[in-house]
């Protein structure tokens, strides 16, 4: 009988559900409604939880805790509370969280329009823990989550291990982009996330491209076939998105300006497009639209 490892903590998803699916389980941790509370009160109206203020120890010659001066800011790395624990039954694995607990929780933070991470690893930058605008894609009960964990998980699974690590990675830079503020800055790791997502088409589905301009449309087409219509060039330009790729990773130019200079509505909403894009393949992939 296969040895499976101890129900790992992880944070902080504010539903408070037990979640069940064919290979594992996902119940909050006693002290979820002190910690909520407690997230609840650092909330910005914003919805998000920003890094704590952090300064430097020191200690004196008699042991002596002592603040250093002028070292207060806010901290790079910070925790968050568990809100709940995870028991995979799966198989075993030599790093389960880089591998099936790692994909869990990180497709919990993309169904739910958050960031997750395991409670004794670090967080950077802030994350949203209020209500988010989702273009389609929403959990609205218990039950409809257990099926998307449960139907996502057979889909992953059957996947070649360097697919699973990278599609994984996919879902966690994607929760990630919000820690951003630039629009130039998000699109960069929407970008990075479009860029995994066409290696996944080539691997899983012998996809082939000869530029950047091509890969959008090719990569759509293959999963919508009525691609001209749902991306119309007013919502989402796909050649205009590699044209600011191209711009900004080879010229330093963000819409034929200065990164970080404001230039219009056009780049600012990029990145959201952008995200609405990635959104829409990454539940392709996962058949669950």
């Amino acid at each position: 009988m296969a040895n499976f490892p101890m129900p790992i903590r992880f944070g902080f998803l504010p539903y408070q559900w037990d979640l069940n699916f064919s290979f594992g389980k996902i119940v909050p941790v006693p002290q979820f409604d002190e910690a909520w509370r407690s997230l609840k009160k650092c909330l910005h109206q914003d919805g998000y939880y920003y890094p704590p203020i952090g300064k430097s120890i020191t200690a004196d010659s008699r042991g002596k805790y002592l603040t250093v001066p002028k070292t207060k800011r806010p901290a790079h790395l910070f925790r968050l509370p568990a809100s709940h624990e995870l028991e995979i039954t799966y198989k075993p694995e030599p790093n389960i969280r880089e591998g099936s607990a790692g994909f869990v929780i990180h497709l919990l933070a993309f169904l739910f329009a958050t960031r997750l991470q395991f409670a004794d690893w670090y967080f950077d930058g802030r994350v949203p823990l209020g209500s988010r605008h989702r273009f389609g894609l929403s959990i609205g009960h218990r039950g409809q989550a257990e099926r998307y964990l449960d139907h996502c998980f057979k889909i992953w699974s059957a996947w070649p291990e360097p697919e699973k690590k990278r599609f994984t990675n996919i879902l966690y830079m994607f929760s990630r982009v919000c820690a951003y503020e630039w629009d130039w800055e998000e699109f960069i790791i929407q970008y990075l996330v479009f860029d995994a997502l066409w290696k996944m088409g080539e691997q899983l589905f012998q996809l082939s491209a000869r530029t950047h301009k091509d890969r959008g449309r090719i990569l759509c087409a293959h999963f919508f076939s009525d691609v001209g219509e749902w991306i119309p060039e007013k919502w989402i330009d796909l050649d205009k998105m590699a044209e600011l790729r191209n711009d900004l990773f080879h010229e330093t130019l963000w819409h034929g300006a200065r990164p970080s200079s404001s230039k219009g509505d056009w780049p600012y909403d990029m990145p959201t497009r952008m995200g609405v894009l990635n959104e829409m393949l990454i539940a392709k992939f996962l058949q669950i639209r």
